[in-house]
C-alpha cells in the first residue's frame, strides 16, 4: 500500500470489520498476537499489519541465510510469508531504519499512522505497551507513537491537511497492547520479557484452533530461529508460551468499559476466544 488511493479505499471499506497493528518489525505480528490476528481473520475481520523497520539490524540465521545487504529485503519476504500464512492482509511497511525509531521525527511518523488509521477506518488497534514486551527501544517507540496516532486520528484539527486528500478524520474505538503476565513469566523463567501484574491482563486468547496456521507464520520467519530462545523449549513450553496470547486494554472510545468481554467487542465480533490465564496454570 505504498500509493495509497485515499478517496477509493475509504469507500471500499465502508463498515468493513478491521484492525490495524502497528508493529516495530517483521515477526512482532507472529510470536504474541499471530494466533489471534489469524482468528480474527477466520471470523472475518480485515487485519492490517503496519510495520515501522524493515528489520536490517536483526538476526540473519545461524547459519546466515542471506549476505547482511539482502537482509531487509529478505525479512520483508518473511514478513509477507507470514501475513499469508496468518490470513491477514497484505502488510505495510513504513521503511524506517531498524534500531533508531526513537530518533526519528516522532511527528512524522505520527502523521503517517495517522493517514493509515483514517484510510482503513479500524475499529480496534494493536501494538506494544509502553515497557515494549521485551525493552527493546523500537518497541518501546512504535507503542507510543501508534497510541499517539490513536489519539489523533479522530481529531478534525490534527494533520487538517490529510482532509483535502479524502482522509477523513477517524476515531478507532480500542488500542490493545501485547502484554505477558508476571506469573507466566515467572513460570517459564523468563528474563528478557518485561511481563505486567496479572491483574492488568484484559484478555487471555486461546489460539489452538489457530496452531498450525501460527507454527507456519513462525515457520516464515527464518532469519529470527535462532535468536528465538522459546523456539529451543520443549514442546510443552512452547505451548504454555505461544498457545495463550495475552492483551490488556490500552484505550478505549467506548463508554461504559467495565469489565471485558472479550478484544473484539469493538468490531462486532462476539466472545472470539476468552481461556482464561489461570485455566491453563490450574
Amino acid at each position: 500500500m505504498s500509493n495509497l488511493d485515499s478517496r477509493a479505499y475509504v469507500r471500499t471499506v465502508g463498515e468493513q470489520r478491521v484492525l490495524l497493528a502497528v508493529f516495530a518489525h517483521p515477526d512482532d505480528e507472529t510470536f504474541r498476537s499471530g494466533g489471534t490476528l489469524a482468528l480474527l481473520s477466520e471470523r472475518g475481520v480485515r487485519v492490517h499489519i503496519l510495520t515501522a523497520t524493515r528489520g536490517e539490524a536483526g538476526s540473519r540465521g545461524e547459519p546466515p541465510l542471506c549476505l547482511p545487504e539482502e537482509l531487509a529485503a529478505w525479512r520483508e519476504k518473511e514478513l509477507a510469508c507470514a501475513c499469508r500464512a496468518l490470513g491477514l492482509q497484505p502488510p505495510i511497511l513504513l521503511d524506517y531504519q531498524d534500531g533508531r525509531l526513537a530518533e526519528v521525527d516522532q511527528e512524522e511518523i505520527v502523521e503517517r499512522i495517522v493517514r493509515y488509521v483514517r484510510a482503513l477506518r479500524p475499529q480496534t488497534m494493536l501494538s506494544f505497551g509502553p515497557d515494549g514486551l521485551s525493552g527493546h527501544p523500537d518497541h518501546v517507540a512504535i507503542g507510543h507513537l501508534a497510541a499517539e496516532a490513536f489519539r489523533q486520528a479522530g481529531e478534525p484539527s490534527a494533520y487538517h491537511e490529510q482532509l483535502d486528500q479524502g482522509l477523513i478524520p477517524h476515531a478507532p474505538t480500542r488500542l490493545y497492547q501485547m502484554a505477558v503476565p508476571r506469573s507466566l513469566a515467572e513460570r517459564l523463567g523468563m528474563k528478557q520479557v518485561h511481563p505486567v501484574p496479572d491483574e492488568d491482563v484484559t484478555l487471555s486468547v486461546d489460539v489452538t484452533p489457530v496452531w498450525e496456521k501460527k507454527m507456519a507464520a513462525i515457520r516464515c520467519h527464518a532469519t529470527q530461529h535462532s535468536v528465538t530462545p522459546i523456539l529451543k523449549a520443549p514442546a510443552e513450553r512452547q505451548r504454555l508460551f505461544l498457545g495463550v496470547e495475552t492483551f490488556r486494554l490500552a484505550l478505549s472510545g467506548l463508554a461504559g468499559d467495565g469489565a471485558e468481554g472479550d478484544m473484539l467487542e469493538g468490531i462486532g465480533v462476539h466472545r472470539l476466544i476468552t481461556s482464561p490465564l489461570t485455566s491453563r496454570e490450574q
